[in-house]
């Protein structure tokens, strides 16, 4: 078996301006370093963030960064999910920035932290809302030592490396409906040999794609099965090969031929194509 040397080559870093200056895209260098915060910001109940230190640094460009400072701290709990802030996200606090109405803070109640939603009602009272209505939101009173450590500027998804095991799983999928299709290609060669006189025009292999689609299990493009049918060995009998691009255009003709093939039949297809379906549904059921 002949071994593939191939390696995927990276991407400089001034390849990679030169790129997207080709697009057209504005980009800035970022250089402003970030602290990532090793404690974890509660998004329920106040809870202690415990003894922080630096895990690491998030650079951003300095347009980006506001007058203040900024930090990211990883959220944890579930009362803000509505607002898309889920276990593991990192939230970037910009420190002692001034709250409005509707900003995402970073609250400190008695000595614990929330990230919650600031809100000024009607009446002058603050509160801090969750973002779940299974919670409640926080009345925040006199009674309270409450101090808005900062404001929630942007959340940061984690990328979460995938593994080993999954990543062989997703190609020995592949490969099996690779191996599938063939297999479906094969059946389908037979059947044009055995079935010349069925088939009318380049065209009729519309009807090949929508059998092998439905009852045969293909899942390439309408693009692979015109190359695959292409190169399928049929008797030199044969004349009405298929040819790149027929498919495509019969069934952007023929808006039945999108829907599965037992629909076909109430739904515009000729006495014809019902033959030649019927026929085909022999060999790939």
């Amino acid at each position: 078996m002949k071994k593939n040397n191939f390696t995927a080559q990276l991407m400089s870093a001034e390849e990679a301006m030169a790129w997207l200056d080709s697009k057209g895209v504005s980009y800035e260098l970022c250089d402003v370093p970030i602290p990532i915060m090793s404690g974890k910001v509660n998004c329920g109940a106040p809870l202690g963030i415990g003894d922080e230190t630096i895990e690491g640094y998030y650079y951003l460009p300095k347009s980006a960064v506001g007058l203040h400072p900024q930090v990211e701290l990883c959220a944890q709990g579930d009362s803000m999910i509505d607002a898309d802030i889920h276990e593991g996200d990192l939230l970037r606090l910009e420190i002692g920035a001034c709250p409005h109405d509707g900003d995402i803070v970073v609250a400190e109640i008695d000595g614990e932290y929330t990230a919650k939603v600031y809100f000024t009602d009607v009446e002058g009272r603050q509160w801090l809302c969750p973002m779940n209505k299974r919670f409640r939101p926080i009345l925040l009173t006199e009674s309270m030592n409450v101090r808005i450590s900062g404001v929630v500027r942007s959340i940061v998804k984690q990328v979460v490396r995938r593994s080993f095991s999954e990543c062989q799983s997703i190609v020995r999928r592949m490969l099996e409906q690779r191996q599938q299709q063939g297999d479906v290609m094969q059946r389908l060669g037979k059947a044009a040999a055995e079935g010349i006189h069925l088939f009318w025009a380049s065209s009729s292999w519309a009807v090949a794609y929508g059998v092998a689609r439905d009852s045969g299990g293909y899942e390439g493009s309408v693009k692979e099965f015109e190359r695959q049918a292409m190169n399928l060995p049929l008797p030199l009998s044969f004349n009405h090969e298929c040819s790149l691009g027929t498919v495509q255009r019969t069934i952007s003709n023929h808006p039945y031929m999108r829907l599965h093939i037992d629909k076909w039949r109430n739904s515009g297809a000729s006495a014809r194509e019902i033959v030649l379906m019927e026929f085909l549904k022999k060999f790939l059921q």
